[in-house]
């Protein structure tokens, strides 16, 4: 059977190198000296939720209750080579940044196996060790169950693929106007149309800055919650994601990598686009937007103007994040596929554990079944 079926591959147990050091640090205080590198390492690796502004602004505000932080920092003789940002409940590890976007571990070019080998003994050596370890939905997270898996004292840990998202995604490789060249001419009408119409009620786009930060964070969330109101509502329902965002906001906005665009007619709201960005990565993080402007499609007008602009900036990547909205359909012309990962590592609890997560996948099947039996 396949590690996504739940048995272990057996493959060599992997080490780590001889010449890198593992550090597992529990406060933001001692996690000052490497943010630098650490920070360098998420835009080298293209991932924006891994970088220790939005990490640091997510634990202030969001942390789960009785929880813990656990990064572990990966070091050769040199520099900085890995960053694997965890939370810690009751022996459970998973990643930093859930409930907003959940970082991803990082490692530098090539060394994501020895990287990952060394967090797992550093995840080892935990008094008392984990019971288990989540990675979630990051378009790597089967490689790195498998390095850290693979790489833990003892025995390989059992692993099992969980779940996955198919997240639409768009290739700005090109440029935006080979892009809007790519698209359907009825799609290029129907943009322009839509775009002149709001430039005919003298609709403004801007992004947000030092000074509008904080009203424009309260201002898109309010849109956003009120825009999913009566669709089952909104995860993001603490007043802490307010706070989170305008904290990891203060540290990115001069580098271009946290942008709010908001778009305004007469000095009122109308919508707004949250992105981050990570080298050549950028990734829309949520919207919102006034449903009396919903005829002119303002969160894919939006998302049409972050495109030019990201193109310019010499981004080439956009993702468009989970869900299966029709614009995000139309915008679209790749899809990443996201997986989460668990990892079990085998000790004394191991069977105790095995035994509960086998009784929750259980539960899940039933109800997967009755949901399919009512919409039958």
């Amino acid at each position: 059977m396949s590690p996504q079926s739940g048995t272990p591959t057996m493959l060599p147990r992997l080490k780590p190198a001889p010449s890198l050091t593992a550090e597992v640090l529990t406060s933001l205080e001692d996690v000052r000296p490497f943010e630098p590198d650490w920070d360098s390492l998420a835009v080298a690796s293209g991932h924006p939720y891994s970088a220790p502004a939005w990490i640091k602004a997510w634990w202030e505000f969001l942390r789960p209750e009785r929880s813990r932080l656990c990064i572990v920092f990966v070091s050769d003789a040199r520099r900085l080579v890995g960053v694997a940002p965890f939370c810690v409940v009751g022996g459970i590890y998973f990643p930093a940044g859930r409930g907003a976007a959940m970082a991803e571990p990082l490692a530098a070019g090539g060394m994501r196996q020895q990287v990952g080998a060394s967090v797992a003994t550093a995840l080892a050596a935990e008094a008392p060790p984990p019971r288990q370890v989540e990675l979630g939905f990051r378009r790597s997270a089967g490689d790195w169950a498998a390095a850290i898996g693979d790489g833990w004292d003892g025995r390989a840990a059992w692993r099992r693929r969980e779940a996955e998202h198919v997240v639409p995604s768009i290739d700005l490789g090109e440029g935006f106007e080979e892009w809007m060249k790519a698209k359907s001419s009825s799609f290029r009408r129907e943009a322009r149309r839509k775009r002149k119409k709001l430039d005919g009620v003298g609709a403004e786009f801007r992004y947000s800055d030092a000074t509008s930060l904080e009203r424009d964070v309260t201002e898109f969330m309010r849109l956003h919650r009120q825009r999913l109101s009566g669709q089952g509502g909104t995860a993001l329902t603490d007043i802490g994601i307010e706070q989170m965002l305008v904290s990891a906001g203060r540290e990115l906005l001069e580098s271009g990598r946290f942008r709010l665009l908001c778009l305004e007619v007469e000095g009122s709201f109308v919508a707004a686009q949250l992105l981050l960005g990570a080298g050549p990565q950028l990734s829309a993080w949520n919207s919102g937007f006034d449903e009396e402007y919903a005829g002119l499609s303002p969160s894919m007008q939006c998302l049409i103007r972050a495109l030019e602009d990201a193109s310019e900036r010499g981004e080439r990547t956009m993702s468009l994040g989970p869900g299966d909205q029709e614009y995000k359909a139309r915008l679209a012309d790749s899809e990443d596929v996201l997986e989460s990962h668990l990892i079990v590592p085998r000790g004394a609890r191991y069977p105790l554990v095995r035994l509960g997560i086998g009784a929750q996948g259980t539960i899940r099947d039933l109800r997967a079944a009755a949901r399919r039996r009512l919409d039958s």
